[in-house]
């Protein structure tokens, strides 16, 4: 790879190379993993703490950079390139010898320009190395470059929590876990995928569930439009003690106080209604009962309002999207199926029902 004064960085084949022991110790490196991250064509392109982050990402038998206790532990070693020059990008190169990845940075370090040192020793160190071959002053300094530049990334890191989320050991998803006052075990075990559920925490760690959080997470998981209708009416039917009979005694027989007309009773606080459209048939299917997000949709709302409140869902399809019955379609009469195509514009509405009567909660929700 040409350097930034046009000279070829050949010389790096030539530096100290760490035994084949320390080497197996990392691990295997998977130098194809990388391509996407380093192209020696177009190095400019590449920086220092993404390269650094997809190597800890693409090698978790390795400690993460920055928390090795040794260095035969770690898969990489960071250098700079002694130059008069100014950095031109981050990286130098990368190369891979006896099984770690070599990078070697032009700025970030002692040497050049932009660098503490006086710029005499980096005169001496580019004037030893390219002069004589020799390269041990630029080797000394590299012992201090990796240790501090690593310890710079595990810095970054630790402000970047996501950073984390690329290796097993992450910690960022307990932190949001914790945050919304979920258990991961228990998110682990839901329909929802687990990230679905953290990435819902700013809503959900509110105690007053709003119904801005309900349709903003809705839409955003599921992408289709979503609108919410509070307030519905329905019955609530009576339990049959209150229900109000000649010759009974009881707080269901005194006028005025506990007496009702009828099994059932008005209410307007305790439903609301979902309202799910315009959708294409795929979309719509997928929502129906049984359909492939249907169970998402139902773990969804009792993930924020649990059981509290009733609650259905209204599909609303576009009308081009609505099938007209035809002898030897799939669609199901009653789910998917209409008479006649919709010459209107608006949207056709197609199921309205209960999503709680479709659902098993012993079979369905527990494990």
């Amino acid at each position: 790879m040409a350097a930034a004064d046009g000279r070829t960085q050949g010389h790096l084949d030539m530096r100290a190379r760490p035994s084949k022991a320390d080497a197996g110790a990392s691990g295997p490196v998977d130098v194809q993993a990388l391509a996407a991250w380093f192209d020696r064509h177009a190095p400019w392109e590449s920086g220092f703490l993404p390269l650094l982050r997809a190597i800890a990402a693409r090698t978790p038998h390795a400690p993460a950079p920055g928390t090795a206790r040794l260095p035969n532990e770690e898969c990489f070693r960071i250098g700079q390139q002694p130059t008069m020059a100014f950095a031109p990008r981050e990286i130098a190169s990368m190369d891979v010898r006896d099984g770690r990845f070599d990078i070697r940075l032009f700025g970030l370090g002692l040497w050049g320009p932009q660098g503490p040192m006086p710029l005499h020793m980096t005169e001496l160190a580019y004037s030893r190395a390219e002069s004589n071959q020799d390269r041990t002053l630029a080797h000394f300094v590299d012992l201090f470059h990796h240790r501090a530049l690593t310890q710079f990334y595990r810095a970054w890191a630790s402000a970047q929590a996501t950073a984390s989320l690329d290796r097993s050991d992450e910690t960022f998803s307990f932190y949001i876990a914790s945050l919304a006052g979920l258990d991961p075990a228990e998110a682990a075990c839901s329909p929802l995928p687990t990230h679905a559920r953290y990435g819902a925490a700013p809503h959900l760690v509110c105690e007053a569930r709003h119904p801005d959080g309900i349709v903003a997470t809705l839409s955003h998981y599921f992408g289709v439009p979503v609108d919410i209708e509070e307030f519905v009416p329905h019955w609530i039917y009576l339990t049959e003690s209150d229900h109000a009979r000649l010759g009974v005694r009881g707080s269901a027989a005194t006028m005025g106080d506990g007496a009702h007309l009828g099994e059932a009773i008005p209410d307007r606080q305790h439903k609301f209604r979902l309202v799910i459209g315009p959708l294409d048939l795929d979309q719509y299917q997928r929502l129906m009962p049984h359909g492939a997000d249907f169970h998402a949709l139902v773990e969804w709302i009792n993930t924020f309002v649990g059981y509290e409140y009733a609650w259905e869902v209204k599909l609303l399809l576009r009308p081009e999207a609505a099938p007209p019955a035809c002898l030897g379609q799939p669609q199901r009469l009653g789910y998917a199926l209409w008479l006649g195509e919709s010459t209107s514009e608006q949207p056709v509405v197609g199921m309205v029902f209960d999503p709680e009567q479709y659902c098993n909660r012993s079979r369905d929700f527990q494990t």
